[in-house]
């Protein structure tokens, strides 16, 4: 299901890159064996993702909302060669899949995945932030 109109979504698949075979595979394992696919980050979503990420050339990042692991990857692209992506998800039940592919990846070493809720972990991450990227359950929330 897609929620992009297929005239623009057909362009910019016209337009940008062609999704990594490791990402390929990645979306396509989270299509047949998750419940909320739609949950992932589509492919023009990634290509954007990584972009930013190689402009910006973050040290740290920080991600809330791991899902299988697919923005994590992308925003991977843009770290600096020492950088780190925190990467947060209150799913335990995830962990394999995105160690899965993390594992297959070359950024392994860059990764620090964190399981549990975002508002608890975080303020143990000694660590300022380059790149913030929530894709979560998004509520407003007032932080004094």
């Amino acid at each position: 299901m897609s929620f992009i109109n297929k005239e623009i979504n057909d362009y910019v698949k016209s337009h940008s890159s062609v999704e990594p075979e490791l990402l390929s595979k990645l979306r396509r394992e989270t299509e047949m064996k998750f419940i909320n696919p739609i949950m992932l980050s589509s492919e023009s979503q990634g290509i954007l993702l990584s972009l930013i990420s190689k402009i910006k050339k973050p040290k740290n990042i920080l991600e809330i909302g791991t899902y299988t692991g697919y923005s994590t990857l992308c925003m991977a692209n843009g770290l600096e060669n020492d950088g780190v992506i925190y990467t947060i998800d209150k799913n335990e039940e995830l962990l394999e899949i995105q160690n899965k592919y993390f594992t297959l990846s070359k950024f392994r070493k860059n990764i620090k995945q964190f399981t549990g809720k975002a508002l608890e972990i975080i303020p143990l991450i000694k660590s300022s932030f380059d790149m913030v990227f929530l894709d979560a359950d998004k509520k407003i929330i007032l932080i004094i």
